[in-house]
């Protein structure tokens, strides 16, 4: 009971968990009714599990016992139930029900590889060992439970047509009934033990051995067939079953049908979640899923036997003490909601709005939404502060009412009225159409004369603009054009002078520019030129190529000038600094720097300078002028300096 009990709670919160979910389709026409009847037929596998006592006992001096294992198979089941729930809560979301619960089972009961030996009495008095074989006893059963379902119910709905349920609960069992009817069959042979009491002569005995002494009268098709190759057996079984000796092959039961009923049935558990499909507010049609499972009680016939003798038996229900049955597999069915038909409460649910088609041009409008269909609706609202006679009209079939013919401007207490029933919106605002000049670009005149020109954004592009203005305040003739697909207009032929009270007008709308001024052209004086003799520094780096001593061109005018001071200048000395970058080795890079510090001194002797008065060093790249991780910095560093001392 205890594993039912914890998939009830399961079930539940399941149930519950899918509540938890936000439902944002639901609508208040949607709720579920209060009470409901549901209405299910139910088809899919079954099962039983049973339970039977070790028989052994029940045959005398038994021995090399089989009575079998008893197994269920090929089970299906069928039914349907009939259910009324009570939802409470204002949604109606969950509930409780109870009802009638009919369900079948169809399926076999197999005993298979049956063999007993025991002690028994023929008719003639003589005590004899009975052995009897079945290789598969087998009952046709098909059950009935009837129940009383006790269910927590769930159900939410979420859209117009579609929504999904779930019932979960105990069940209590009124009957479980099993009819069973067989084709089973049994060998019977005998073997019979004598022995010699003297004058009283011979008198059998019971051989309780388990392999029976050679010396026994063995009844039996084995023995038959041994010592008759070509006999008929079953002749001879007849002929000693006529004698009185309990044998014969293939004995049917006398009685193949019959019933046995479970005597205590304990609560079950049924789970049954189905998605809904709604045809209106008061019917809707089930497909789901069902599980149930039910456990029984059955006190086994007292000395129970599965044949007594030839043409007697007993089902092997009879012998069952438990039986756990499950059913699960598909229903279908209807949901059926009573109730009086609510009035669903007035909401606008959402206000839009369309402003006017042109200034002071009174054709603006708002809609309303969510409002009951196809009803009379009076809406009302305030303008400007002042209350507006009321509008009456019809809900449109999709919730809509329409309020035109409006001016520009702010509308407050806007509410609508459907027969008692009240609904407020929320104010909203009206506007012309907007008009704004964005931007404005004034052009002065040449010096031709009067072409400047202003250009205004933001007018509306195709329609037709006017602007006014005065000029050095003296009122000129309006200009008129369509505005331009970039939303401009251009105001051309206009000479210098200040230019106030601009308005441009597009319909019934006028907007304000800004004032501006346009002034002539002035002539420019001739440019001045300044002979400049250009100095040129010496200092600055003398730079190299990649792992190269050759020294640009770009540089020659500062080693020229270098050698031309050199010459004209007794005290003046030049020092040679020469410096490479970070790629290759110190070794290597000190030598580089070096020739590049001969090149630099060649040069000048080149020129006629004094190379005594010239000294010079490489320093590799030990000191770098930039950095060496980037190739502009390496090219920095691949240089020579020059530096001038006066030598006192």
């Amino acid at each position: 009971m205890k594993k039912y009990i914890i998939l009830l709670i399961a079930a539940c919160g399941s149930a519950s968990a899918v509540a938890q979910e936000p439902n944002s389709h639901e609508q208040p026409d949607y709720l579920v009714s209060r009470w409901v009847i549901d209405v299910n037929l139910m088809g899919g596998l079954g099962s039983q599990n049973f339970t039977s006592p070790n028989t052994q006992a029940n045959y005398p001096n038994a021995l090399n016992m089989n009575t079998g294992s008893l197994n269920y198979e090929k089970g299906l089941s069928y039914g349907g139930d009939a259910q009324l729930g009570f939802y409470f809560g204002k949604m109606r979301h969950f509930g409780i029900g109870t009802g009638f619960m009919y369900m079948g089972q169809h399926g076999e009961a197999t005993l298979s590889s049956y063999h007993t030996e025991y002690q028994s009495t023929d008719g003639n008095g003589n005590i004899y060992r009975q052995v009897v074989n079945s290789s598969n006893v087998k009952e046709v059963i098909n059950s009935s439970n009837i129940n009383i379902p006790v269910l927590l119910k769930y159900k939410t709905r979420f859209s117009k047509h579609w929504g999904f349920s779930t019932d979960a609960g105990v069940l209590i069992n009124l009957q479980m009934k099993n009819n069973y009817s067989t084709n089973a069959s049994f060998d019977y042979e005998a073997i019979y033990k004598f022995q010699n009491t003297g004058d009283a002569g011979r008198v059998s005995v019971y051989d309780n051995s388990p392999v029976a002494s050679a010396g026994d009268w063995f009844v039996t098709r084995k023995e038959f067939l041994q010592n008759n190759p070509n006999g008929n057996y079953l002749d001879y079984v007849n002929a000693e079953r006529a004698a009185g000796i309990n044998v014969g092959q293939g004995m049917s039961p006398g009685k193949r049908t019959g019933s046995t009923s479970y005597t205590q049935g304990s609560l079950g558990l049924l789970l049954q979640p189905s998605f809904n499909y709604y045809l209106s507010d008061y019917v809707a049609l089930n497909l789901g899923v069902y599980y149930m499972i039910q456990p029984f009680k059955n006190s086994a016939q007292s000395g129970y036997r599965l044949e007594n003798g030839i043409g007697t038996y007993s089902s092997v229900l009879n012998n069952v003490t438990a039986s756990t049955n499950q059913d699960y597999g598909i229903n279908i069915g209807a949901k059926f909601f009573f109730r009086k038909k609510e009035q669903k409460p007035l909401v606008i649910t959402s206000i839009d709005h369309k402003s006017t088609s042109d200034c002071k041009l009174c054709d603006g409008s708002f809609t309303l939404h969510g409002l009951t269909p196809n009803e009379p609706v009076t809406v009302d609202y305030s303008f400007n502060g002042g209350t507006i006679s009321s509008n009456t009209s019809t809900v449109q079939a999709d919730g809509q009412v329409n309020v035109s013919h409006l001016c520009a401007g702010n509308y407050t207490d806007i509410s609508a009225v459907i027969y008692k029933q009240k609904a407020n919106g929320k104010p909203l605002t009206i506007s012309d159409p907007m008009l704004a000049i964005v931007s404005q670009i004034p052009s002065n005149p040449s010096a031709a004369g009067c072409d400047g020109s202003l250009k205004i954004f933001g007018l509306g592009a195709g329609k037709s603009a006017t602007v006014s203005y005065q000029r050095n305040g003296v009122l000129q003739t309006s200009y008129t054009a369509i505005v331009n697909s970039d939303n401009s207009i251009n105001l051309v032929g206009l000479c210098e002078g200040k230019y106030t009270g601009i308005e441009a007008a597009v319909g019934n709308c006028t907007v304000s520019a800004a004032d501006f001024v346009l002034t002539a052209p002035v002539a420019a004086p001739a440019p001045i030129r300044d002979i400049v003799e250009e100095e040129i520094d010496i200092s600055t780096p003398i730079l190299f190529d990649f792992n190269q001593s050759t020294i640009h061109i770009s540089s020659y005018p500062q080693l020229n000038e270098a050698s031309k001071q050199l010459i004209e200048k007794g005290d003046l000395y030049i020092r040679i600094d020469a410096h490479t970058d970070s790629k290759g080795s110190n070794e290597y890079n000190q030598k580089l720097s070096e020739r590049r510090a001969l090149s630099v001194k060649t040069y000048l002797k080149g020129k006629g300078a004094n190379t005594a008065k010239i000294s010079m060093h490489g320093h590799g790249k030990t000191e770098p002028a930039a950095s060496n991780d980037t190739d502009e910095g390496r090219s920095k560093n691949r240089r020579a300096i020059m530096t001038k001392t006066i030598k006192l």
